[in-house]
């Protein structure tokens, strides 16, 4: 494996090399098409320089083939690569000034050229090493319930070795029992005779001390050491609610506003909710007709719901069921389980998303924003509350009209089900960013409308 990993290293290399070089000619024939036939000139004065560039690629750990790395890392990465990389341009061609060439906005384009075909290759490059189905080597140290939910994508990524499980607390039918060992020495060797890349902690550090302390003085430091919780997270796209404490929110949630973001996504948000309001005049008597021919009751219902920071707001739907006020105030009723209460009109209106037209107005006061957590109902709410670990912290963020969560997983039906959700609530809230919420609108679109 160490072998085959040393063939694909040189081959990112090569790759690297190649677009370096055609993200050159690109760059010259935008700057000026008649320098592209003067590439040649380029390619010695640029020399050196690419040379910088291969070893800060390599330094920020780019060439490292494991499956597990976080898109955000890559991305941090490759800032950091473009920004070192036009200040290291900037300062050989200042001190070292080649005839004939004045790169300045040839550099600028060079490293944006750069950027763009670098992400295609790496890309292309993990398809290619999917399709051959090359896989990192792994052993898991302890067992939990939520390992049995991911195992089929690390057996897709990985080639597992062992499961060491000293307690033999959860013994699950994920992998052949062969596989299991709570012999130390025994993992250690394994460790060493197949070679193993990689490590799953699959265990709490902080509450598990003295296996953690057995772990690091019998194998490799050299071992790429796997967080269980930061695995599951990239596998699922939600939080593993299970191992979460004060100390995880105080380090992973805790963090002042971006005011720059705040601004974007108010700004976003008013635009949207102004043509949500247009949307909405010009919707009303056409709704409105069509729910008096059923109902009795008013157009628009309110209801009660908790906002950010655990301040109640009022919403306004448009009335989909017979008796609106009086079923949505009954605590016991569960969305999915009220199908004989919706009206024809109404069953229309939800399933085209009609009804949650007037959250508009809610939009646009700011006690909504268009992407957020759905803003719960205040009496389910309490319920989760009691029953639901830290679901408090869901109020942290503004609720949306469309959600992480929503997009994720269906109608919950039962406390266990809007526990799930609440998982898929906190990674929104911990991988905030305008990227994310441009992610949640068009699988929306997607999934709402199309």
């Amino acid at each position: 494996m160490r072998g085959q990993n040393k063939f694909f290293k040189a081959v990112l290399i090569l790759g690297d090399i190649f677009v370096i070089y055609v993200a050159l000619f690109l760059a010259l024939a935008v700057r000026n098409k008649n320098l592209a036939q003067h590439v040649n000139g380029f390619f010695y004065s640029f020399l050196v320089l690419y040379a910088l560039w291969l070893i800060i690629i390599f330094i920020l750990n780019l060439y490292d083939l494991h499956f597990f790395k976080k898109p955000i890392d890559f991305f941090f990465s490759l800032a950091i690569f473009s920004v070192l990389a036009f200040l290291f341009g900037v300062a050989y061609f200042y001190f070292r000034p080649q005839p004939n060439v004045t790169p300045k906005t040839i550099l600028i384009l060079d490293v944006l050229i750069f950027d763009i075909l670098f992400v295609f290759w790496r890309y292309v490059f993990n398809l290619f090493l999917e399709a051959k189905d090359i896989k990192d080597k792994i052993v898991i140290i302890g067992n939990n319930l939520k390992l049995n939910e991911i195992m089929p994508r690390i057996n897709k990524s990985y080639e597992v070795l062992a499961l060491f499980d000293p307690g033999h607390s959860v013994i699950g039918d994920f992998l052949p029992k062969k596989l299991f060992t709570s012999d130390i020495e025994k993992l250690k060797n394994i460790v060493l005779q197949e070679k193993a890349n990689s490590v799953l902690l699959a265990v709490d550090p902080y509450t598990n001390k003295d296996l953690i302390k057995k772990i690091f003085s019998n194998l490799p430091l050299t071992l790429n050491y796997i967080d269980f919780n930061d695995l599951y997270e990239f596998i699922t796209k939600k939080v593993c609610l299970e191992n979460l404490d004060e100390a995880w929110f105080l380090q992973k949630i805790s963090k002042p506003e971006d005011k720059f973001e705040q601004v974007v996504k108010r700004l976003f948000d008013i635009i949207f909710s102004l043509a949500g309001l247009i949307v909405f005049i010009i919707f009303l008597p056409f709704v409105a007709f069509a729910i008096k021919m059923e109902i009795a009751g008013p157009v628009l219902y309110k209801q009660k719901r908790f906002g950010k920071n655990g301040k109640i707001i009022t919403i306004y739907k448009f009335g989909t069921m017979f008796g609106n006020e009086k079923k949505e105030n009954d605590k016991k009723l569960w969305r999915s389980n009220d199908k004989s209460q919706i009206t024809k009109v109404g069953n229309f209106l939800r399933k085209t998303h009609i009804d949650e037209i007037p959250q508009a107005i809610n939009i646009l006061k700011g006690e909504l924003s268009f992407v957020g957590p759905r803003a719960e109902w205040v009496e389910l709410a309490k319920d989760f509350e009691k029953e639901i670990p830290f679901y408090k912290q869901r109020y942290l963020v503004k609720p949306g009209l469309f959600g992480w969560a929503q997009i994720n997983f269906p109608a919950s039906k039962s406390v266990n089900e809007a526990k799930e959700k609440f998982e898929y609530d906190l990674y929104y809230i911990k991988n905030y960013s305008l990227l994310l919420d441009i992610e949640i609108i068009l699988k929306a679109i997607k999934l709402f409308w199309w």
